[in-house]
């Protein structure tokens, strides 16, 4: 039996057996008061029996448990009908009061006092707790508690098994998760809160799979980009040492070093500059950012660059300013223009659409399949024209969040990376 399944049956049991109890104890004292109040009545009555028979010299019935006593003495009184139904008490009436309870012979009984001049009449019959009667109705009920009892506690660990029995397949599922598996086995889906938390689980499991699939994509993705230069730098430095390179090509082996340790800066820089974007520790200053303007400044500086392939840049900008970080929105421009360049043909088109609540960079390039869109925005995760180290845009993706700018991407011949703002 599971913990929980443990508690579950402490805390619907207990309840039920306190009030059990309670329920049983208030209906046996309810009974028993009145049984009490019976029984004194029935007393009463068979006192003024034994009186008129006293009156008109009849004798008394047999069957009355009767004591009549004169001037304090018993008196013997001719009985008629059945016998006497229990021993003769030994009683004192001057200790008794009109209604009272006595223990005699060893056993309880209640007493009926009548007094009429100088004379007594004591009846008396057995505490109606103690008769055989009663008994048998306590039986009664304590049985029916203890059956309704039996009754709940199946019920209640029937319950028990449909509530924990999930919980326990989602504990078993979170462990493999845990250990590194996402083969799992969720419970079915139920219209309740444990359904709220299947859906949360297997959203878990998907999102961790996908994320580990990403994580080994960027590790081996960092790696390569890493080895490579790091080879390059090795074998151009072996030439040096051997004196192997020409004199007349030492400045270009020096370029080629510079280039490629450049290479590997950017990439520990573009590393560092997603860890700290992702804990939330790139402080942005916010203020008015003139984004026509900071977009012709970024073209212009580019401009040399959009030459080499005979790409040219078409502006459609209105005078638009907005609250953001200038050095964040130049940082996610760049690498918009930069992707847009890589995709575009020789002498293709770039087009830059600003309005009052959007902004548009389209490309005439190949364009992004649907199945890469959604994931475009990861870390490590790039177009197979793409000569960056696939940090860009999951860059951007920080950069933008932080500023609260929504973001996207649209793709028919080409594709369209959008930035909105209220």
């Amino acid at each position: 039996m599971s913990r929980l399944m443990k508690k579950l049956l402490w805390t619907a049991i207990l309840p039920l057996v306190v009030m059990a109890l309670l329920t049983f104890g208030l209906t046996s004292l309810l009974i028993g008061r009145f049984a009490e109040t019976e029984s004194y009545d029935q007393l009463e009555r068979e006192a003024d029996i034994v009186y008129e028979a006293l009156v008109d010299g009849r004798g008394i019935p047999g069957q009355l448990d009767v004591l009549v006593f004169q001037d304090g003495e018993a008196v013997n009184l001719d009985r008629g009908g059945r016998m006497r139904r229990h021993m003769t008490p030994v009683l004192d009436p001057d200790s008794l009061s009109e209604r009272d309870e006595v223990s005699a012979n060893g056993s309880r009984l209640l007493t009926f006092l009548r007094e009429e001049g100088d004379v007594q009449i004591v009846t008396y019959a057995p505490v109606p707790l103690s008769t055989p009667q009663f008994r048998q109705i306590y039986v009664i009920l304590g049985s029916g508690f203890l059956l309704a009892l039996l009754v709940a506690i199946g019920v209640t660990y029937w319950m028990g098994l449909r509530l924990t029995s999930p919980l326990i397949k989602l504990k078993q599922a979170t462990a493999s998760i845990m250990s590194g598996r996402h083969d799992i086995a969720l419970p079915p889906v139920t219209d309740d809160e444990i359904g709220d938390l299947t859906e949360a689980v297997r959203q878990m499991n998907t999102s961790l799979e996908e994320k580990e699939r990403l994580q080994n994509t960027f590790i081996s993705g960092v790696t390569h980009d890493v080895r490579t230069p790091l080879a390059i730098v090795r074998n151009e430095a072996e030439m040096l040492e051997l004196g192997v390179v020409k004199q007349e090509d030492v400045a270009a082996t020096g370029r080629s070093l510079t280039e490629e340790v450049d290479r590997i800066d950017r990439l520990v820089s573009q590393m560092l500059e997603y860890s700290k974007l992702s804990a939330g520790k790139l402080a942005l200053t916010m203020g008015s950012v003139h984004v026509s303007q900071l977009i012709e400044e970024t073209v212009l500086r580019m401009d040399d660059w959009f030459l080499q392939k005979e790409v040219a840049v078409v502006l459609e900008l209105e005078d638009v300013t907005i609250q953001a970080d200038r050095l964040a929105m130049e940082r996610v421009l760049s690498n918009f223009l930069q992707n847009a360049y890589h995709a575009s043909p020789i002498g293709g088109v770039i087009t830059i659409r600003l309005s009052e609540r959007r902004l548009e960079i389209e490309d005439e390039g190949p364009g992004i399949a649907e199945t890469m869109r959604a994931n475009i925005w990861d870390m490590y995760v790039k177009g197979d024209r793409s000569n960056g180290h696939g940090l860009g845009l999951a860059i951007n993706k920080l950069l933008l969040e932080a500023q609260q700018l929504t973001y996207g991407v649209e793709s028919n011949e080409g594709a369209i990376f959008w930035i909105e703002w209220d």
